[in-house]
């Protein structure tokens, strides 16, 4: 009980935390003038809490659909923590795909960055040496983003095609379903039951509703097996000349 009290005493008392309650309240504009007075000129001396805010930044401009400007502030963030982990109860599952796209696709960008941000290391001695290039190779995505459910896993992965499909399918049979749920429930008197005339409605909608939710669970099944058990795809290379 201590421990939860003094984690929270401390994140209530972190600089991030009036951007990061207007992110979560959806207050965007407030967030980004918040986070944008902390990193220009920067603010926060801690490599990490400056990670956080520009990731925390990159989820406002992704929201507000400034893509380029997110993508320039995933960079900044990741070149200061590679190793950054979002919170999928805070960053919707599109914004973390897009910050897993920008991880793999701009590798060479964020490591430079990083390269520039780090302090310089003297050497002791007179003499310098010569050290061959060192190839970084990125890791691939774990397959447990496919238990996310709206194509996550697939976008991920590389498989823009098929993300897409179950990302529209599951988005769709999800919304007919929540949708046919809380007309039926509108529909029911204070005794919760219906009335005659609108028996007939109701029942069309809750028929709606189950569809719906068969539906959505159908294709979150599949999405998980196909992507769980279907072999990795190749990396990305030249093609032959």
């Amino acid at each position: 009980m201590k421990t939860a009290i003094v984690a929270l005493l401390l994140a209530a008392s972190s600089p991030l935390g009036p951007a990061r309650e207007a992110y979560q309240s959806g207050d965007l504009p407030r967030a980004r003038t918040a986070l944008e007075a902390l990193l220009q000129p920067p603010r926060l001396s801690h490599p990490q809490e400056e990670a956080e805010a520009h990731l925390l930044l990159a989820a406002t401009l992704h929201a507000q659909e400034d893509l380029p400007r997110a993508e320039h502030e995933a960079v900044e963030g990741l070149a200061l923590d590679p190793d950054a982990k979002l919170d999928p109860l805070v960053y919707p599952p599109d914004f973390i795909a897009f910050i897993e796209r920008v991880r793999a696709q701009r590798h060479d960008r964020i490591v430079q960055r990083a390269a520039r941000l780090r302090p310089p290391v003297l050497l002791p001695g007179p003499t310098t040496s010569i050290t061959a290039p060192v190839l970084v190779e990125s890791r691939p995505a774990s397959r447990g983003w496919y238990l996310v459910p709206f194509g996550v896993g697939h976008l991920v992965h590389g498989q823009r095609s098929k993300g897409t499909a179950l990302a529209v399918g599951q988005g769709t049979t999800f919304a007919v379903s929540a949708v046919s749920l809380g007309v039926a429930l509108s529909l029911r008197g204070p005794d919760g039951r219906y009335s005659a005339q609108d028996a007939p409605t109701a029942r069309a909608f809750n028929v709606s509703y189950l569809v719906g939710a068969y539906a959505f669970a159908a294709l979150y099944a599949y999405g998980v097996l196909d992507g769980l058990l279907s072999s990795p795809p190749p990396p990305h290379g030249n093609g032959p000349g």
